[in-house]
């Protein structure tokens, strides 16, 4: 059994690399913390790190491991802020997931909302892929997520906000910023910034540039629309992303023309199947369905309105 001080140092150590600032970062010495880690991968049965040039790298079996220390740990530190809520007289507590860029578009006006509505609800952001905040909501570590991709998974309950589209971001600046209208085949001489085809978004970008016979050479592949909208403000090019990126990088002063509409990739929402959702998560629910129209992403083709 994995003790909560042996997950703490583990965290530690992969955000550090070095035992010694590893260790003091959780409050113990050194050879305290070496002599843990060794009897942990002794019981184990396997390496967590490699050591090259003074620093520890996660070893591959380590690297398998790192995602459930980082949930655990988390879950625990959950637990306690409920107790310590509890203990002051406020169990009122919301988690909630969020694929990045959700959490820098759609998410922060609504949680603007209910903050002046249910001003003492504490509110945990857990960030993931579409998948990976599917199976928080299984396991009952989020209350709602916010996800790109709608799996239709009959463990939890979902609900689709808005069918997305691809859009090209650009500076103001741009050759191409004075067309109100840019086609994909435009865009992709350009050899634009995309995202990886890890992601729902980008691989809706590879399958458009595929059926439309073009190449699929970008100048960087990116995994956030957020870092996509960075490079492009820098002027390292122009970029595609998805509609809540399109939504971001025009908050960030970039143009964004739409390109097209990709019907299978859609904005949705998806929380625990079986289980009474809380005033606080119905709220935010409906804050973010209201968020969704005011953006006019629920409508045909969605021409982002100004925010």
């Amino acid at each position: 059994m994995v003790t909560r001080r042996e997950l703490a140092l583990l965290r530690a150590m992969y955000q550090h690399e070095t035992v010694t600032a590893a260790a003091a970062s959780v409050n113990m010495a050194q050879p305290a913390a070496s002599a843990l880690l060794r009897d942990l991968e002794t019981r184990l049965g396997f390496a967590l790190f490699s050591r090259e040039n003074r620093r520890l790298h996660l070893t591959s079996q380590g690297r398998a491991l790192l995602p459930e220390v980082l949930n655990a740990l988390a879950g625990i530190e959950a637990v306690d802020r409920l107790a310590r809520d509890i203990r002051h007289g406020s169990a009122s507590r919301l988690a909630v997931g969020a694929v990045a860029i959700s959490a820098s578009s759609l998410f922060p006006p609504a949680l603007a909302r209910l903050r002046r509505t249910h001003p003492d609800v504490a509110v945990t952001v857990r960030s993931g892929t579409a998948l990976e905040i599917v199976d928080m909501a299984v396991d009952h570590r989020i209350d709602l997520g916010i996800i790109i991709g709608a799996p239709q998974d009959a463990r939890v309950e979902t609900r689709t906000l808005s069918t997305l589209s691809l859009f090209c971001i650009l500076r103001a600046d741009h050759p191409l910023a004075a067309r109100k209208r840019l086609t994909l085949g435009e865009v992709a001489r350009q050899q634009p910034i995309v995202l990886g085809t890890a992601l729902p978004a980008g691989r809706a970008t590879a399958r458009a540039l595929e059926a439309a016979g073009l190449a699929h050479m970008p100048t960087v592949e990116v995994m956030q629309s957020s870092a996509a909208c960075a490079l492009v403000a820098a002027g390292v090019g122009l970029g595609i992303v998805e509609t809540l990126g399109a939504v971001y990088a025009r908050r960030q002063g970039l143009e964004a023309r739409r390109l097209l509409r990709v019907d299978d990739l859609a904005l949705g929402l998806v929380w625990p199947r079986h289980r009474g959702m809380s005033g606080p998560a119905e709220a935010l629910k409906q804050y973010l369905v209201d968020e969704t129209r005011a953006l006019g992403l629920d409508r045909p083709g969605h021409k982002l309105t100004k925010s």
